[in-house]
Parts: structure tokens; C-alpha cells; sequence
């Protein structure tokens, strides 16, 4: 009895801090879909220039996270884990509310650039939760965590869309601005404060500071960063690559074939999650990901040989799968790398990574529409296969003191 009090006492913060993951994943996709759209309401003057004020918007969102993650990484381990993320959920909804208040497309962009400056809730919810979890149970709590964050992913497109049909774009964007402030509330009341290394003295501060990022940059840190950048980019570019891909099979119907694969996707993200956390231990983390690289390169190649609709969207599904199940082992790998006082800045090193692959994937999908699908698909292939050896060549897993 006692044993099952404490795992239950054990959970509750990371269902906590899973369930402000969640809120603001699933409140960011109820208007992500429609910010074309939404653009054109605000007096865009065409589809090609509401997709440019889009492309302006994302691009100071990812520029302004780049510099902003390691800002907030180093804080969080100053200040806490805790305030850092309930900084992160609270200003998702401030700037989402800014979005409420737009009557110009460059409001959007201001709007998503503060997002990018002052939000990033995903590396705030890991680093809470490495520090959160007995290191026995870290993998599963980071598992749990991503779980959430892609199950609110995938069902955000869809209470959006009903939002969207009854009360307005409008309307969906003000609903969602209210989740992630709900997370924050969640989070305050249930999680425990983290504890804090005492701060130095100001005559050592800076060069304890220096030692500090020494220690952390190790092998197994920067093999960790590249996986987490290789996953999230070439993620961005596969998902941005599909439409173009459907409509090549199905011009008439291309839009319900990318309703259906991106649905089917998210459904096999959060079962990659789950199916995987049992896997998740340290000592097979370099022969999953280097297997699950492999596999991505073979299930890549095959999206560029897809002979129709079903094929593609099940392979599309299986990108995804493999996606959301090596996630929680580069988080792992990352969190393993620092000490628990220095886990703010290793995730905030992540977000910055994070935030070029979200620049990097848009251009080369792009580059890869202007030139061949097929050809963007092979040489996706053709780097997860470098990964994969990479890292059986080396990786070694350690524990940071």
C-alpha cells in the first residue's frame, strides 16, 4: 500500500508538467493549420502573400528561440526548472493573446517572434522533468512528457478545425490562449520546487560558469544534440515535403489524403512513444538509435518509391513512429550528459538546435520541391544511414557526475 502511495505521489508532477505539455501542443496546433488563412482575414493581399507573412513570422520565431534557449537555459538553472517553465506556459499565452488582437499580418509576426523570445515550453517541460524524476525513472518520465506533447499535437488540428467552423479562426486562437495559462496553474500547484546549486561568488561566478560549459560539451553531448537536430529537421522537411507528394498521386483529393496522413501520423507518434519506453535503457541507447536511423533510412527510401496513396501515407506513418521513439533517448542522452544543476543549460543548447532545424528544414524541403521529391527522399536516406554508423561509431553512454 504504502509502496503504491508513493508511486502515485512520485507521478503526479510529471503528469503535471506532461499535462502543461500537452495544453499548449494541443493550443498551438488549433490555429497553426489555419494561419494562412487567418493571414488573408488580416489583409493579406494573396495565398502567396499570406504564406510570405507566415514565412516572416516563423522565421523571427526560430531566430529569436536560437538566442533566447540558451538565455533561458542558464537561468532555469539559477532560478529553477519550475519558474522557467511556468515562465514559458504563461508567455504562450500573452503572445497568443497578442495574436488575438492582430488587424495586420505583421502583428502575426511580431506575435510569433515575442513567442519565440519569451515562450519555448518543450525544453522548459524536459529539463523540469529531468530534474523532477529519480534518475532510475528518467526515460520514462521523458517518455511521458513527449508522449503528451505529441498526443496534443495531434488532436490540436481537430478541436481547432471545430472551433474554426463555429465561432471563427478568431475564436480558435482566443480558446487556445486560455490552455497553456491552465498548464501553468497545473504545474504551480502540484510540482515541487526543484533545488538549486547555491550561486557562486561574483569574483568566481565567471569563471565557474566557463568550467561549467567545458564539462558539459562531451561526446556524448554533441552526438546527442546532432540526433535531436537530425530528427526535428529532417521531421520539418518530410512533413512539409508530403502535401507536395500526395498531390502527385491525387490532385483532386490531395487534401483529405494530407488530412488522413497527418492524423494516422500523430496516432503512430504518441504509440512510438509508448512502445518504446520499455526499450529505453541506457545501455541499449546506442543500438536503438543507431537501429532506429537505419530503419529511417530504409522507410525514407521507400516514401520515395511509394506507388500510391496508401503506401506513402503508411510509410509517412512509420517516419513519424520512428521519429517520436528515438526522441526520448536523445533527451535522455542529454540530460544524461550534464549534472541535474546544469540541465537548464544543456536544454536550452537543445532548444537552439532545435530552433535551426526549424529554419534549416523549411529551405531544404523547398530546395528539394524545386528539384525532385524523390531525390530530397534518397539523400534523407542517404543521412540517416551517416547517422546511424556515426553513432555505433561514437557513442559510448556515461552518466555526468
Amino acid at each position: 500500500m504504502r509502496r503504491s502511495l508513493t508511486g502515485r505521489l512520485d507521478s503526479a508532477p510529471v503528469l503535471a508538467i506532461a499535462s502543461g505539455s500537452f495544453a499548449a501542443s494541443c493550443a498551438m496546433n488549433f490555429w497553426f493549420p489555419f494561419l494562412p488563412l487567418y493571414m488573408r482575414e488580416l489583409g493579406a493581399t494573396s495565398d502567396a502573400n499570406a504564406l510570405f507573412w507566415v514565412s516572416i513570422a516563423m522565421t523571427g520565431q526560430g531566430i529569436a528561440r536560437l538566442v533566447a534557449g540558451p538565455v533561458w537555459g542558464v537561468l532555469s538553472d539559477r532560478h529553477g526548472r519550475k519558474l522557467m517553465y511556468i515562465r514559458a506556459l504563461f508567455f504562450a499565452t500573452v503572445t497568443t493573446l497578442i495574436m488575438v488582437a492582430a488587424t495586420e499580418p505583421w502583428h502575426i509576426a511580431i506575435a510569433l517572434t515575442c513567442q519565440g523570445l519569451l515562450s519555448g515550453f518543450i525544453p522548459a517541460a524536459v529539463a523540469l522533468t529531468s530534474v523532477t524524476v529519480p534518475e532510475s525513472k528518467l526515460s520514462k518520465g521523458l517518455g511521458t512528457v513527449t508522449a503528451a506533447q505529441y498526443l496534443g499535437s495531434t488532436v490540436g488540428p481537430s478541436i481547432g478545425a471545430v472551433l474554426a467552423v463555429g465561432f471563427g479562426i478568431w475564436g480558435a486562437i482566443l480558446a487556445s490562449a486560455l490552455l497553456p495559462a491552465l498548464g501553468a496553474a497545473l504545474v504551480w500547484f502540484i510540482v515541487p520546487r526543484d533545488s538549486i546549486a547555491p550561486a557562486p561568488k561574483a569574483a568566481t561566478a565567471a569563471q565557474d560558469q566557463q568550467a561549467s560549459y567545458r564539462s558539459l560539451i562531451t561526446v556524448q553531448f554533441v552526438v546527442a544534440i546532432l540526433i535531436c537536430f537530425v530528427l526535428y529537421a529532417t521531421g520539418s522537411m518530410v512533413r512539409l515535403m508530403a502535401p507536395l507528394s500526395l498531390a502527385g498521386f491525387t490532385s483532386e483529393a490531395a487534401t483529405g489524403a494530407v488530412g488522413v496522413a497527418f492524423t494516422v501520423a500523430g496516432v503512430a507518434s504518441v504509440l512510438g512513444v509508448v512502445a518504446v519506453r520499455r526499450l529505453s535503457k541506457p545501455r541499449w541507447f546506442r543500438w536503438l538509435i543507431a537501429g532506429g536511423m537505419a530503419v529511417s533510412a530504409l522507410v525514407h527510401v521507400l516514401l520515395a518509391v511509394s506507388p500510391d496513396v496508401a503506401a506513402y501515407v503508411a510509410f509517412f506513418a512509420l517516419t513519424a513512429l520512428l521519429q517520436a521513439a528515438l526522441l526520448p533517448a536523445s533527451n535522455t542522452l542529454i540530460a544524461m550528459s550534464a549534472s541535474r544543476d546544469q540541465r537548464g543549460t544543456a536544454f536550452g543548447i537543445a532548444a537552439s538546435a532545435q530552433a535551426i532545424s526549424f529554419m534549416v528544414g523549411p529551405a531544404a524541403a523547398a530546395a528539394f520541391a524545386a528539384v525532385s521529391l524523390t531525390l530530397g527522399y534518397l539523400i534523407l536516406a542517404a543521412l540517416f544511414v551517416v547517422v546511424a554508423v556515426f553513432t555505433l561509431l561514437t557513442l559510448r553512454v556515461n552518466r555526468a557526475e
